[in-house]
């Protein structure tokens, strides 16, 4: 790769530390769903309450419980138990009003009514309307609760058709190639009903080179979710306006955070623009390190001169710049996944995934690595978690390791341990 060199204008590079390293929604009431259309845009994992089966499953039940019905009443007519059973029929179309639909209950409930009333004649017809009032009220509630709770399903699955297309406004699809590079990303939100939490991912590929930035917010909920839009809008129309430099950008983007939190309020960031001649600048503010994957195997933290504070917090920007190989692969992350825990409380550790990251596919690299976190985690997350995978596939034609205007030389500087590295903000 040679040594990292100073780029006119922009402040001095360094080349990456290396290290031999050597490989990722819960209870009966939420589930994760599988990943949605993987290898395309931000797939994304969905955690939510279970609903109601369709097809053939409803139908299933309403006959099993057709049959239990049935049985109990031919039990009490065989046997003149009495007259305590007949009530009792009406708990199959209480049990139908949890799960089936208002019209499969009614048939439910109108059948109990029929074999109560049968039951009841023949025993003893002068306290037939007693008996017969209690399982008439029950049968009607059980329909009533059914229509119900339909009727609240159809209002919550119309809220979260408009939340879907509100976070697909908010969060853009990342485009599976770019100049010079192949993407893959993955997003996770820590919130059962969300799609989309507080964590920014956004990737501008406008004017030969590919921008993005990925970034936390601090805290949860709906907050942090606006503060991360103020923070991807403010990118995007920075990176609209022609001329500006990455490290400009980033304090256009600082400015809106700033306008836009409050006191205790910040934002975790990392600006990444990709020179297709094979330089990388990255602009760190408060958020972990990316790392990169050699062509030869190697998995290295891209450690910068110096950390600047979170957007938000007035930060020092300065630019540090790398030099990046075809072949190479960079891993941008969220802290949320370097905090993740196992349940005796072990950190997860990314330097244990160089394997994993090696895989052919960029896409199936994406999903083994988030299949090895929830596995880790034991499928529960506390924290949102993004993922960009970038791999250089070219660069234009010159000198490979020189940057594109002449500098004299810049010394190396040694990196931080890759465990350490990863979590300095």
């Amino acid at each position: 790769m040679g040594d990292s060199t100073e780029r006119p204008g922009r402040e001095a590079s360094q080349r990456p530390s290396s290290s031999p390293l050597r490989p990722l929604l819960p209870g009966s009431w939420r589930r994760v769903a599988s990943l949605v259309r993987p290898g395309r845009g931000i797939p994304l994992h969905v955690s939510g309450p279970s609903q109601p089966g369709k097809g053939r499953a409803p139908w299933r039940l309403a006959l099993l419980l057709f049959l239990a019905i049935t049985a109990v009443a031919v039990a009490q007519y065989s046997t003149g138990a009495g007259l305590v059973a007949v009530a009792w029929l009406a708990v199959g179309p209480l049990l139908a009003s949890l799960v089936l639909s208002p019209r499969l209950t009614a048939v439910l409930a109108a059948w109990a009514v029929l074999l109560g009333i049968g039951l009841i004649v023949p025993g003893r017809p002068d306290r037939l309307l007693s008996h017969l009032v209690v399982l008439v009220l029950l049968t009607a509630f059980a329909v009533a609760n059914s229509a119900l709770r339909t009727a609240a399903q159809r209002r919550l699955s119309q809220v979260r058709a408009v939340a879907r297309v509100a976070q697909s406004a908010l969060l853009r699809e990342v485009p599976a190639t770019v100049a010079a590079g192949r993407m893959a990303s993955r997003y996770i939100s820590a919130a059962a009903e969300a799609r989309v939490g507080g964590d920014v991912l956004e990737v501008v590929t406008e004017g030969g080179h590919p921008r993005w930035l990925i970034g936390d917010t601090r805290g949860k909920g709906l907050p942090a979710v606006r503060l991360a839009s103020v923070a991807m809008t403010s990118f995007r129309d920075a990176c609209s306006q022609p001329g500006l430099s990455l490290p400009e950008i980033a304090r256009v983007v600082d400015r809106s955070v700033a306008r836009a939190a409050g006191d205790e309020d910040f934002v975790t960031a990392l600006f990444a623009e990709f020179d297709p001649r094979g330089w990388l600048e990255l602009v760190i503010c408060g958020h972990p390190t990316p790392l990169r994957l050699t062509a030869d195997g190697d998995l290295q933290a891209l450690t910068p001169a110096a950390y600047a504070t979170p957007l938000g917090l007035h930060p020092d920007i300065r630019p540090s710049t790398f030099t990046v190989g075809v072949g190479d692969r960079l891993v941008f992350y969220t802290d949320g996944l370097l905090e993740a825990r196992d349940r005796a409380g072990r950190y997860f550790r990314l330097d244990d995934c160089a394997e994993t990251l090696r895989q052919p596919d960029l896409e199936t690299a994406a999903d083994e690595l988030l299949s090895r976190l929830l596995a880790h985690t034991g499928r529960a997350l506390d924290d949102d978690v993004a993922l960009l995978l970038f791999e250089a596939t070219s660069a234009s034609a010159g000198p490979r390791d020189e940057p594109p205007a002449a500098a004299p030389a810049h010394g190396m500087v040694p990196g931080l341990p890759l465990a350490v590295a990863g979590r300095l903000s």
